[in-house]
């Protein structure tokens, strides 16, 4: 294994000076720091984490939380991006993440037990149940933490910007001639699903448009399988919207699924949009029109944000949300409207 005596010896400069560089000392002229990093690169030296973490007294360990409904776990198109985000600023830093479990072995622990017993000096929440026992033990300690779309007013909330979102995404419709518009929707009680709700029914009063309570149908979590049963719905109303604006890609994708069952097309007979902007919007057919949320910019702003607390963790932490801008993505399946149905 190559030490820091090693790198010291073929660099020519002492182990001290190899040392501070290592540990981003800042009397460290940046030729020197280029040098020694080259050849540590060159030579293959890994840091010892067990003995940075005692001399430091850091772990440099961040701890991830990330339970969700659907258990798709690492391959959820959406919260997958965000981390992989996140991952990439922090290691760059020289931290690790570590997945916090409600259980470890046969023992089990809240989170917050399982935090201090790995010594995690942050703490990026992904999914969970917000409002559990084991997550509000969580928000009264204090811990650096960032969640991402729920806010707790004590933490740091990155989110998106789901009202301007939802707002373009209707008027967008309504620029294309369709006024009979439903809405797919996420669970009223959960944040995300509550505000885009919300937004959707005030952007329908903002641009004039009737809001019809039959058009308002619950996908509860996002699914597929949710956006092809709320579909089998609308398709049942003897009032027929013209298009339909869906809380997220996988219910858009679901919803289709159930229109071209139902011998129907999109675009020509409904318009969908969705909220997401995952991959596999863009690869099904038609190719989907959608609200793209910025999933790489919310996982860099979620690690600048905690590595900002875990330096500064002598002083308070300033509960703060954070809204990152979304953008439309003008797929193939939405159309203007043309003699009461749309045309492609």
């Amino acid at each position: 294994m190559i030490t820091i005596k090693d790198i010291s010896k073929r660099s020519g400069f002492s182990v001290t000076t190899v040392s501070k560089v290592l540990n981003n000392y800042t009397d460290i002229s940046l030729e020197t720091r280029k040098k020694v990093l080259a050849i540590c690169e060159e030579m293959g030296y890994v840091p010892n984490s067990s003995a940075r973490s005692l001399k430091t007294h850091k772990s440099y360990t961040i701890g991830i939380i990330f339970e969700e409904e659907t258990n798709l776990g690492l391959q959820h198109p959406l919260f997958s991006k965000i981390l992989e985000s996140f991952k990439h600023v922090v290691q760059a830093k020289g931290y690790d993440i570590l997945f916090l479990a409600k259980s470890m072995g046969k023992g089990n622990g809240s989170y917050l037990q399982h935090s201090m017993r790995k010594q995690v000096e942050a703490i990026f929440v992904l999914c969970e149940d917000f409002n559990s026992e084991d997550m509000l033990e969580l928000y009264s300690s204090k811990l650096p933490i960032v969640i991402i779309d729920f806010m707790v007013p004590q933490k740091t909330t990155v989110t998106s910007n789901n009202e301007a979102g939802i707002r373009q995404g209707v008027k967008f419709l309504r620029d294309l001639g369709h006024q009979k518009i439903a809405h797919i929707h996420g669970a009223g009680e959960t944040y995300i699903g509550g505000q885009r709700k919300t937004a959707f029914e005030e952007a329908m009063r903002r641009y004039g448009l009737s809001l019809n309570e039959a058009y308002l149908v619950p996908g509860d979590f996002f699914t597929k399988e949710e956006g092809y049963r709320a579909m089998k719905k609308i398709l049942t109303l003897p009032d027929q919207p013209t298009a339909v604006f869906c809380a997220s890609d996988m219910l858009a994708i679901g919803a289709m699924q159930a229109i071209r069952e139902a011998d129907k097309q999109v675009p020509e007979d409904y318009s969908i949009i969705g909220f997401d902007g995952i991959d596999i919007g863009q690869l099904v057919t038609p190719r989907l029109t959608t609200i793209r949320q910025d999933t790489r910019k919310m996982g860099e702003i979620s690690a600048q944000k905690i590595l900002q607390m875990i330096e500064n963790r002598n002083q308070s932490i300033q509960a703060d949300v954070i809204t990152v801008d979304t953008y439309l993505i003008n797929g193939e399946s939405t159309a203007v409207l043309k003699n009461g149905r749309s045309s492609g």
